[in-house]
């Protein structure tokens, strides 16, 4: 590969994820607000970012880049999200002392760690970044 490539293949990537945890960060704020109806915000060091959405749509696409029907990646990234969040909230409560979020109320909750709903919204979240947001970014780097 050459250097050019290797920029612009890092640089794509690195759009995307800032790209995915800013809309992370927006559907986090908007559920707190519809949820408890106030401002809290989710960022980390002051940016409208949450990471782990970054590092989720990353994830989904090097495991479903042979994936092009629609339903695949709604069903892959809805699989993989879930296992994430749910191994995710493990770590965090086992390894750190933390709890980061709580599904308690939700409807298809399991141990308020996962939820159905969740889980859709993932799914449907990471299929439109898949379908939608990626392919003009792609053409953008012509990679």
């Amino acid at each position: 590969m050459s250097f050019k490539k290797a920029y612009l293949f890092i640089t794509e990537y690195i759009l995307l994820f800032a790209l995915a945890s800013c809309i992370g960060w927006l559907y986090e704020m908007i559920c707190v607000w519809i949820l408890y109806g106030y401002y809290f915000d989710r960022g980390v060091l002051h940016l409208p970012m949450c990471p782990i959405y970054g590092v989720g749509i990353l994830l989904l696409m090097l495991v479903l880049k042979r994936v092009n029907h629609t339903a695949g990646i709604f069903l892959g990234s809805f699989i993989i999200a879930t296992g994430v969040e749910l191994g995710a909230s493990y770590l965090l409560e086992y390894g750190f002392h933390r709890i980061l979020w709580s599904y308690e109320g939700w409807p298809g909750s399991f141990q308020d760690r996962i939820s159905l709903v969740s889980s859709i919204i993932f799914g449907l979240m990471a299929t439109f970044f898949i379908k939608v947001i990626k392919p003009p970014i792609d053409k953008l780097f012509k990679i």
